[in-house]
Formats: structure tokens, C-alpha cells, sequence
């Protein structure tokens, strides 16, 4: 190993990975910036108060060192994410919310879609929707063999993003299933099961949908998404799927969500935000 390679593994051995790269929270990570700034200007300020040499350097070495503290440990204040959910409003945490891109569909509905090309029907008996029954056989007969099967999931899931299977890589983590072509990140779902019923429904539901081929990806995974609020039963366990309301936590916020659980495995099938008066005793 290289002088320069023993200096990089080094650095990189420095890093925190539960708040550094894909998990680094922007909204702690610009909170430590701006209490390092503020704190590097006192300096200086307070320096050239009483007539301290360098204070310029003083305050620039301070903020330099900060900021390395931050890039390799993700913050530099204990307790961020706690002072971050505390005292950031809800609307400038929003503001960090990312959602993908719906560039030509953004006014579709995915429930309105499943309706329209019939693999969501009306159910008379239950005064509400349910998936198409023969269109629950092929899903069925298909999560059989998806189950267990990775190579069938990224056969599937390299024909939906138009991939070469063979590319795409698996990482299963505390609360996603992360799927990787060529190292670099395709997509995420909320378990292992989630993915297998994706990637067995996508077959049967683009023989019925005309639009399939044009659409987005983005908008592909929303329309199969949205099919996982009918599972029954979990694709992995074939264990009972219960809906509820549930509190997410991440690193300095929470969220309501309806989710979607297996009560056998407790693997997440679906979430989707919502205004908890919403939901109240309804669920």
C-alpha cells in the first residue's frame, strides 16, 4: 500500500457511517455549520477585542477544524439530531424532502390508473376497491417463484429499469432493501418483501397497462407501490399483512405513516405519510 493510500484508508477509516455518506442528515449537518461559523466569528471577534495576535488565523483554523469534524463524524455538537427536531419547524425540515421525479405525469393518480386498466375493481360487497381476482392468480403464481429466487428478482427488476441483471446487487439493511447496479444506487424498498412483490407483480400488470412502456420509472414503482396496500399476505412468509398507523423516527424528525406489516416476520410492506386526524379511529 502507497503512502497515499494508507493517508486515504485512514481518513476514510475516520468516518461515522451512521451519519456520514447516504445517511449524513443535511438539516444536522447544516445546523453544525452554522453554530461552527457563529463560533469561528466570536472567535476572531473576541481575539481582536483584546488584542490577541492571529485572531483572523485563529478563527479560520477553528472553522477549518470544524468542518472536518463535521465531514468525517456527520456533527460536532452532542445531541444534534435532538436539537435539530426540537427547535427546526416542520416546514424547513420539509424543505429536505426529496421525492422522485414525475416529469409528464405529475397529475396522474396511481389508484385512479389501477382502476382505469381494470386490475382494481370496485368490490359492491365491501363498498370499496380490491384487486382484479384473476389478476391476484398470476400475482400469486408469480410471488411462488420470486420468493426465493434473487436471480428471478433481477431478471424482473433489470427488465423494469431496463438493466442487465447480472449488474444489479442486493444489500439488505435494518430498515431498507437496497438494490445497486454497478455499486451505484437504483432504488430502496421498505423490506426484502416488498421488493419480491414489485418485482412479481411488474410482468402481469405491463400486459394490462397500454401506457407501460412510456411511463417513468419513477412512476412504474408508484403504480406497483400502490398495489402492495391490497397484499393479504406477505410475499416472503406468507404470513397475515395488518394496516396501521405508525410514528417513523429518523435522525431528528418524525413521521405519521399508514404502514402495511406482516404480523408473522413484521416486514414492512408499504408506508405512506399522512395527517394522523386523518386516520383517527379508523384504523
Amino acid at each position: 500500500m502507497t503512502p497515499t493510500q494508507r493517508v486515504l484508508a485512514s481518513l476514510s477509516a475516520m468516518k461515522n457511517p451512521a451519519y456520514t455518506g447516504e445517511h449524513r442528515c443535511i438539516p444536522c449537518t447544516l445546523l453544525n455549520l452554522v453554530i461552527a461559523a457563529a463560533t469561528a466569528a466570536v472567535i476572531v471577534l473576541v481575539a481582536t477585542a483584546i488584542g490577541a495576535p492571529f485572531a483572523f488565523g485563529t478563527g479560520i483554523a477553528t472553522l477549518v477544524g470544524a468542518v472536518a469534524i463535521i465531514y468525517f463524524r456527520g456533527y460536532i455538537v452532542p445531541g444534534t439530531p435532538m436539537l435539530t427536531k426540537q427547535y427546526f419547524p416542520s416546514w424547513i425540515m420539509a424543505l429536505f424532502d426529496t421525492e422522485p421525479s414525475r416529469v409528464g405525469w405529475i397529475d396522474d393518480d396511481p389508484q385512479a390508473i389501477l382502476l382505469e386498466i381494470g386490475v382494481v375493481v370496485d368490490d359492491p360487497n365491501a363498498d370499496d376497491v380490491a384487486l382484479e381476482s384473476a389478476f391476484v392468480d398470476e400475482w400469486e403464481r408469480s410471488i411462488a417463484i420470486h420468493r426465493t429466487d434473487d436471480a428471478a428478482i433481477k431478471r424482473s427488476l433489470g427488465w423494469i429499469a431496463d438493466i442487465e441483471p447480472d449488474r444489479l446487487e442486493f444489500e439488505t439493511k435494518p430498515h431498507a432493501f437496497v438494490v445497486q447496479a454497478d455499486g451505484v444506487h437504483l432504488a430502496n424498498w421498505p423490506s426484502r418483501a416488498a421488493c419480491v412483490a414489485d418485482a412479481a407483480a411488474a410482468r402481469a400488470f405491463s400486459e394490462r397497462d397500454p401506457d407501460w412502456e412510456r411511463r417513468p420509472l419513477s412512476f412504474k414503482t408508484d403504480l406497483l407501490g400502490v398495489l402492495r396496500l391490497f397484499l393479504e399476505r406477505c410475499p416472503t412468509c406468507d404470513g397475515s399483512v395488518a394496516l396501521s398507523q405508525d410514528v417513523v423516527e429518523s435522525c431528528c424528525r418524525t413521521r405519521d405513516v399508514v404502514a402495511a406489516t406482516c404480523t408473522e416476520c413484521n416486514a414492512r410492506l408499504f408506508e405512506m405519510d399522512v395527517d394522523p386526524d386523518t386516520f383517527a379511529g379508523s384504523i
